[in-house]
């Protein structure tokens, strides 16, 4: 083989070349999110206190893990601020490192002096199987998670410098694996498992036979590993408490890791709940027990030394969501499965890339690993079904950005707490996606994006919350009101927004607020007893959808239950479309208005082809259909031109 050639296939560039073409493929759009979840709440956190604050006192919620803080402030001190684009961009590079480095530990964990092809293979298949493994996605999503894939990186980084150092009797290698031991913690809780899986990468060396020499580092990590935990439980005293061991939640957890360590196999535990009775825990053991004893069989032919290397890694970092996390809490947080990634990637290549690689004719070669990785595509799916729905919860976050101004104050309806498919591809946990769970607030999302302070308030309003999205279901986000409760929140901004669902997102629309009327003194049309019509103005966007913003009040404490009819005609006097509804997007009845009070009312109609347009607008009873006549104005109808050019 040429040098070039030789070069471009070593494994570290395979690895190298594939961890960040398929972390591209799957989760580039993570560039275009906002930020979201505990995300609003560490930000601001992180902003207000000092350095020293920083690495004597656990976060907002209780956690110490300042080295990642650190991460995050440093990094926004060179980049001018905490930005979304970067955060994501951070995570994004995590998720790539900590790919690459399974991908190498794979390769250095192969049987004695490998072919290059087996060397190339075993690189592919485990950067591949970890960047798709598709409980990631949270982690990789969520910029608040990135301790997740810096703590796999970090580890995989110093089990290879151990095992270097071991092999060659190179201190400063073994010394660096022991500084990442003693990081690591610092960054994350399940760093404290560094240094254990240090010396049980020592005890297998010994048993294998891959080091004959004795060593006194062994020592060293025992030390630090006392050191860091009793640092680390010092300062995370001031914390929340774990849960703790709860027996009725094993066999849920247990269930969880088994549906990640099989996952390329789990959808056939979905097939299974689909067809039968069976319930989805027993439908995945189902298939989870054979295909672990064939994973076992397969690799302690060909590859124990990984196979057992990557069953310790996986066995060790399930034991803290196994024992101490809630079956609900992990049902919601698959991001705690990340740490196992690596293990599960180890003993995989374990066992199929002997098979694969041992196949001697080149297209039998590539039809296996066609097959391993159509095993894949379920995974990948599902990652990129879910970052579809980060984007779509994403675009309302965006919207209530937009909405923030300085000096003013909005209020932010029905957004989405979390949203999930119709659908589902494995039978345990939540697919769906959170975003905004209810121990942030809007305030900080106004924060975090736009540097206003109580620019925001949000309130879930379930009456008004009747769209019915094909493909997803949604959870509503905010202090729940009602009637009364959505039209006092009203009263204390300026400005009302609703959230909108369908098949292609989730938006926010402005529909009005309570105020002073822009319009000119004096009613323009009246009708009944007690609704005028103060004004109103039209224009059509570049978009091409119509904007209708009206002024109404309440002269005389209407009791009766009113509605607006909004009818957009075409230049040869065709309905085009309608804008009917209760004032602020069925927000506000005129009922609730007080007497004298002004309502400011948008409606969207579109979009439309250039042309010249009218509005028909009044005022109806749903209860009987009956239309209300405006005074002075011919059929009862107020009509506005609009011109859309």
């Amino acid at each position: 083989m040429k040098p070039g050639v030789r070069r471009f296939t070593h494994p570290a560039v395979v690895a190298a070349v594939i961890a960040v073409l398929v972390v591209g493929l799957l989760y580039s759009t993570a560039l275009s999110l906002p930020l979201f979840s505990d995300d609003l709440v560490q930000i601001p956190w992180l902003e207000s206190i000092s350095w020293g604050e920083l690495w004597t006192s656990p976060s907002p919620y209780g956690y110490y893990r300042p080295l990642w803080y650190t991460i995050w402030r440093g990094w926004g001190g060179l980049v001018g601020g905490l930005r979304p684009r970067g955060l994501h961009g951070l995570n994004l590079v995590a998720h790539a490192f900590a790919a690459w480095a399974t991908g190498l530990l794979a390769v250095r964990w192969l049987p004695a002096a490998p072919a290059d092809r087996e060397r190339a293979i075993a690189a592919g298949w485990a950067v591949t199987y970890f960047v798709v493994f598709p409980f990631s996605r949270q982690a990789v999503a969520w910029p608040g998670a990135v301790y997740n894939p810096l703590v796999s990186g970090l580890t995989a980084a110093a089990v290879l410098l151990y095992d270097a150092g071991r092999k060659t009797g190179s201190d400063w290698r073994m010394g660096s694996a022991a500084l990442l031991a003693g990081l690591t913690p610092f960054i994350y809780e399940s760093g404290l498992l560094v240094a254990p899986l240090l010396l049980i990468v020592e005890t297998l060396g010994r048993w294998r036979g891959r080091w004959k020499r004795h060593s006194r580092w062994p020592l060293v990590l025992i030390g630090v590993f006392a050191i860091t935990l009793v640092l680390w439980r010092w300062m995370r005293g001031a914390g929340v408490a774990p849960f703790g061991l709860r027996a009725a939640h094993l066999w849920h957890n247990g269930g969880y890791l088994a549906q990640g360590l099989i996952y390329p196999l789990a959808p056939l535990g979905q097939r299974l709940v689909e067809r039968t009775a069976m319930g989805p825990a027993l439908a995945l053991w189902l298939v989870a027990v054979p295909a672990v004893l064939v994973l076992a069989w397969l690799g302690i032919q060909e590859c124990p030394d990984m196979l057992l290397l990557g069953t310790a890694w996986f066995g060790l970092f399930s034991l803290p969501p196994l024992v101490s996390m809630e079956a609900e809490w992990f049902a919601l947080g698959p991001r705690f499965l990340y740490m196992t990634a690596s293990g599960a990637a180890l003993i995989w290549t374990a066992a199929l890339v002997p098979w694969v690689a041992g196949a001697r004719s080149p297209w039998r070669v590539g039809a296996m690993a066609m097959l391993s990785l159509f095993l894949m595509i379920p995974a990948a799916r599902f990652v990129r079904h879910g970052m579809g729905l980060y984007r779509m919860a994403g675009q309302s976050i965006w919207d209530a950005a937009a909405a923030v101004t300085e000096g003013q104050r909005v209020l932010l309806v029905n957004l989405p707490r979390s949203i999930a498919p119709d659908g589902r591809i494995y039978p345990l946990g939540f697919e769906g996606v959170i975003t905004l769970p209810m121990r942030v607030t809007a305030e900080e999302l106004a924060y975090v994006h736009t540097g206003v302070r109580n620019g925001a308030e949000a309130v879930a309003f379930g009456v008004v919350a009747t769209d019915e999205p094909k493909g997803y279901t949604y959870e509503l986000f905010g202090r729940p009101v009602g009637w009364q409760e959505a039209a006092e929140a009203a009263r204390a901004v300026d400005s009302v927004y609703l959230a909108r669902y369908d098949h292609q997102g989730v938006h926010l629309l402005e529909a009005g607020g309570l105020g002073v009327s822009d319009a000119e003194t004096g009613p323009q049309a009246q009708f009944g007893d007690g609704v005028e019509l103060l004004g109103g103005s039209g224009m059509c966007e570049e978009a091409g959808e119509v904007r209708l913003t009206t002024w109404w009040r309440n002269r005389s404490g209407l009791e009766t239950d009113v509605s607006v009819y909004a009818h957009l005609l075409g230049p040869d006097g065709s309905l085009v479309s309608q804008a009917d509804g209760r004032p602020l997007l069925g927000l506000l009845p005129f009922w609730l208005l007080r007497t004298d009070e002004v309502l400011r009312d948008v409606r969207t109609f579109g979009p439309v082809p250039p042309g010249a347009y009218t509005v028909h607008l009044g005022i109806w009873e749903p209860a009987t259909g009956e239309r209300w006549r405006a005074l002075g104005h011919p059929d009862g109808t107020v009509v506005w031109p609009i011109e859309c050019p």
